[in-house]
């Protein structure tokens, strides 16, 4: 496999297991912040409009399991650290070290306040965590397991010093910090965490916006904080007063309102975002945004026809095709895959042999007959028809739950009666590959791991563990290489595609790519 450098070799231990903050970063941070003291440009507008393909539904960003209610999390809650396209950047921590694979300390900025003008502290950081990491939530377990492994972390505050200890070594820490589900939640969210869930709680918030109005599931409109100016990127432009979000009912009303100026930055998938691309009226970035795979349910009790049934999991993944898959989808701009994640991510499989070949008269010996209960969600039709429709055609009975983002991704983990398999969007924001194969390796998500198999795979799980813990470089990418092997032979999943997002911006506003994301703090009103 050709080796790919990009954004786990800034992850990886090094020998001494020691990453500091690197006086750049801090002077990068301390650039911004006093951007945000200084006299801001006159400009046409104070409010963006933008789009999601849903609305946020809660606000507690522990708990979010919607992509709605995961990117809005941003807006509201500062993460200890960023990711950039050089490494990390401060967040609410100004210095960051890995002592070793099990011990981490952070120094708290001493210009971090609440949105009810408390101090953050180490104190107030250690308390959020511990209540991600303790709360009885089936997303707050998957993402806790993301950012802090296997084991349980502990959280000691002393002065302006966040130490992390964990059980368990886990390599991966720094990336799982800049999450957006480990945001910081201020004591009065913790205080009241029925009325920070339904985003009521004044004093809640750490980050540059407060929620002032909502219809959870419709929109939702954010302000600006007065007295925030802890920004981590330094960007072209201002930030908006006022952000309002609303819901893209479908590409082809998203480029006329974009059109319009019915919004401001939007983002398609589909070919809508050709008539944009070279118009000088517009800007636009692309990133990868999901990775989406069918994940096979192996759950003992489930009633998954899947359970111990190896030919039948490759029958059907060789009735879906990925290209048939792309096209129905994405009108063919996304990018097949030959693993659960990104392509261009490093130590991801690009062995074509470990997948199954499209071959629908094959698959059809063994489907004929077979009910087969599919998993997806609600704004995905015709993906889901494709889908269905191709596991119909070799001879499947099939029985399709499409569901709300947030329900969806909910029930792959805790309603394992109602699926045989499931279309899973994988938006790994760090460029970590263990992150991703969680899904399908490692702790069951029944007992609080990312995994959603329902089965335990010994030769993958040790060959990620080993990964996670090695200070070699390249022995970690070959275990990598292994589990991946493993979970492929074993046709826990099927990749699919990634998708293409274009982040289309009208004249007048820019909202950039960091690090392969699209961060709504980052939006900007340019004229």
């Amino acid at each position: 496999m050709a080796r790919k450098h990009v954004a786990i070799a800034a992850f990886a231990l090094t020998a001494s297991l020691t990453l500091a903050a690197c006086s750049a970063a801090t002077e990068e941070a301390d650039a911004a912040a006093s951007q945000g003291e200084s006299s801001t440009p006159t400009v046409s507008t104070d409010t963006i409009n933008t789009e999601l393909f849903s609305a946020p539904t809660q606000f507690d960003p522990a708990i979010a399991s919607g992509s709605a209610s995961v990117s809005a999390a941003r807006l509201g809650f500062d993460t200890l650290l960023r990711a950039s396209d050089e490494g990390y950047v401060g967040g609410i921590a100004s210095e960051w070290e890995a002592q070793s694979a099990t011990d981490y300390v952070l120094t708290i900025r001493d210009d971090a306040t609440c949105s009810d003008g408390s101090v953050i502290d180490s104190q107030v950081v250690a308390d959020s965590l511990t209540y991600l990491t303790t709360v009885d939530d089936a997303a707050a377990q998957a993402i806790t397991a993301q950012a802090f492994g296997t084991g349980t972390p502990t959280f000691t505050a002393e002065g302006d010093s966040l130490a992390i200890s964990l059980s368990e070594p886990y390599s991966a820490v720094l990336a799982g910090l800049t999450l957006e589900n480990t945001g910081i939640i201020c004591p009065a969210g913790l205080d009241d965490l029925d009325g920070l869930a339904a985003g009521t709680v004044e004093g809640a918030w750490s980050g540059p916006y407060t929620l002032s109005d909502s219809n959870p599931g419709v929109s939702a409109t954010y302000s600006l904080r007065d007295d925030y100016a802890a920004w981590p990127y330094e960007l072209e432009g201002v930030p908006a007063a006022t952000i309002n979000i609303t819901v893209a009912a479908d590409s082809t009303t998203s480029a006329n309102l974009l059109q319009s100026g019915g919004v401001d930055v939007t983002r398609f998938y589909d070919s809508n975002a050709l008539q944009f691309t070279e118009s000088d009226d517009y800007s636009y970035e692309t990133t990868n945004a999901s990775a989406y795979s069918l994940v096979f349910n192996q759950t003992e009790g489930s009633g998954s026809v899947f359970i111990d049934a190896p030919e039948l999991r490759a029958a059907a993944a060789s009735a879906v095709s990925r290209e048939g898959f792309n096209e129905a989808a994405l009108d063919g701009l996304g990018t097949p895959l030959t693993s659960i994640t990104y392509t261009q991510s490093e130590c991801v499989n690009d062995d074509e042999a470990l997948l199954q070949a499209y071959d629908p008269e094959a698959a059809a010996a063994d489907l004929d007959g077979v009910t087969i209960r599919l998993l997806t969600m609600s704004n995905w039709d015709a993906a889901t028809d494709y889908m269905s429709e191709s596991l119909r055609a070799a001879g499947a009975t099939v029985e399709v739950t499409a569901l709300d983002p947030a329900d969806w991704r909910a029930a792959q983990r805790a309603e394992k009666g109602i699926w045989d398999v499931t279309l899973v969007a994988d938006g790994n924001t760090t460029g970590i590959v263990s992150l991703s194969l969680e899904r399908v390796m490692g702790p069951l998500s029944e007992d609080g791991g990312s995994n959603i198999t329902g089965k335990v795979n010994d030769v993958a799980d040790a060959a990620l563990a080993f990964s996670m813990t090695s200070d070699d470089e390249d022995a970690a990418c070959s275990s990598l290489l292994e589990a991946q092997e493993s979970v492929l032979q074993d046709v826990a999943f099927a990749p699919l595609i990634s998708d293409t997002h274009y982040i289309v911006s009208r004249a007048g506003f820019s909202s950039p790519i960091i690090a392969g994301n699209w961060d709504l703090t980052a939006m900007r009103v340019t004229e």
